[in-house]
């Protein structure tokens, strides 16, 4: 019987201390592998993690039986050195020290997961797969990370690394054979190609996006004949971090907004985690909100929110032009009631239009390769804790996805986290991953001389 547990409180339930009951890790899709996977039949207990930029996730395998005991996760202990990648990556190129320490907690934080997630079921784990992007796998690996400092960007390390846990400084997993995948190139690492992996085995038509939100956002593009893959720094503000009132998925965030009721009396709706009171506002719900600014007519296509005289020339009704709060600092939408106030501020929309600008303009530079436009893709499927919420047509109102009809969009969650237990399940597909990562056309987005003006466009709302 699976046991789920709070990975904060340890406690078999909990009023959302950890972020474990908002991330969608796969646990409750119907099937959690593509129809034609087919495992090996192994001994003992198997470890798959997802080692991403904000959160860590690991499921605990019986790789005999090949069913999932356990799914945990945890806030990545790197973040201690910044919210991004790059952040972590030029603080710990400027030490040794730091270089040291951070591959310490990561191997810590693994270790910790792992005993907690066996703790009650009998045999050891002997087996683990790292997925990751590029930078946190080369600081799981100690690597030099010097092709990741500056541009052309390219990784440490080639191929699929397997080393026994202690080689690594591993305690609890000192004699599991660790497994960490291989990157594509530069920033696209390990969980762009597990992605890859679970994608390619779901549906074999070419003009397929996958799209990985995130801090470090991972896109692939199934083309005619190459499969073309980019990375774009979206920054944090998808998650809820960079953002005055934002937060994670957990109890008391906003998650959905909408318009309600009749005219001319429609208002505002919030619905937020847990029922209670909000607190503040996570991804889906900016997402949300940002688009129904556009509608309300209270931002300019440029991203810039009215003032209240503003508002009213622009044709925003009266009931919407009162919920903004004029300051020396900008303004600001109030989105809730006054009892329990939630804003969403100019500097919080700016980090929204920067973030979906960035995966925008990556999308569209994929499709130029493929001289194809975005209504023309086949399908696109949202990977990522993220992405697993966001409603369709905000993401498509926004401009963070391209004009397709909601049924061509697909959420698929941690799909980076199923294809790195696919690795584990069976070394075909461990073997078909080495071989991919080498056919894959990494384009790098810093040497592409269209993005920054792709980039500008994608910030219009």
């Amino acid at each position: 019987m699976t046991r789920l547990k709070c990975a904060g409180c340890r406690k078999t339930s909990c009023n959302g201390c950890s972020l474990y009951e908002h991330i969608n890790t796969g646990k409750n899709q119907a099937s959690l592998f593509p129809a034609d996977f087919v495992p090996d039949q192994g001994k003992g207990l198997g470890m798959a993690f997802d080692m991403g930029t904000t959160t860590i996730a690991g499921s605990l395998w019986d790789l005999k039986k090949c069913t999932r005991l356990e799914t945990h996760t945890c806030v990545n202990p790197g973040r201690y050195a910044g919210s991004d990648v790059i952040s972590r990556l030029t603080r710990i190129s400027e030490s040794a020290q730091e270089k040291k320490k951070m591959q310490r907690i990561l191997v810590e934080k693994l270790d910790e997961m792992a005993r907690s997630a066996s703790a009650e079921y009998e045999g050891e784990i002997a087996r683990v797969t790292v997925a990751g992007n590029t930078v946190m796998c080369e600081m799981l690996l100690g690597e030099s990370l010097e092709g990741l400092l500056r541009a052309p960007f390219h990784k440490d390390y080639e191929g699929t690394r397997r080393l026994r846990g202690k080689e690594l400084g591993f305690s609890y997993l000192k004699d599991a054979m660790i497994i960490v995948l291989p990157a594509i190139e530069g920033y696209v690492g390990a969980d762009a190609l597990a992605v890859h992996t679970y994608v390619k085995h779901s549906d074999g038509r070419t003009h397929v996006l996958a799209v990985d939100i995130g801090t470090n956002g991972e896109i692939l593009l199934f083309g005619r004949n190459e499969t073309y893959a980019c990375s774009a720094a979206a920054g944090p503000a998808l998650e809820g971090a960079a953002v005055v009132q934002g937060m994670g998925a957990a109890d008391g965030a906003i998650c959905e907004v909408s318009l309600g009721g009749r005219f001319p009396r429609e208002d505002i709706f919030c619905k937020v985690i847990g029922g209670g009171a909000p607190k503040g506002i996570c991804g889906s719900g900016l997402v949300d909100a940002f688009a129904l600014l556009k509608r309300l007519k209270v931002i300019d296509p440029t991203g810039y929110l009215y003032t209240v005289a503003e508002a009213r020339k622009a044709g925003a009704r009266e009931q919407f032009c009162r919920r903004i709060m004029e300051s020396e600092k900008g303004n600001s939408f109030l989105l809730t009631d006054k009892d329990n106030p939630v804003f969403l501020t100019s500097e919080d929309i700016r980090q929204l239009q920067l973030a979906k600008g960035a995966i925008r303009a990556g999308i569209e530079i994929l499709l130029s390769r493929e001289q194809i436009k975005g209504e023309e893709l086949a399908h696109i499927y949202v990977a990522g804790s993220f992405g697993s919420f966001i409603r369709k047509e905000s993401a498509v109102e926004i401009g963070l996805l391209p004009d397709v009809t909601p049924d061509k969009i697909t959420h698929v969650g941690n799909c980076a986290g199923t294809g790195a237990s696919m690795a584990l399940l069976s070394e075909k597909v461990l073997q078909e991953m080495e071989q991919d990562a080498n056919k894959i056309r990494h384009v790098e987005l810093a040497m592409e001389e269209r993005f920054q003006a792709c980039f500008l466009d994608s910030l219009r709302v």
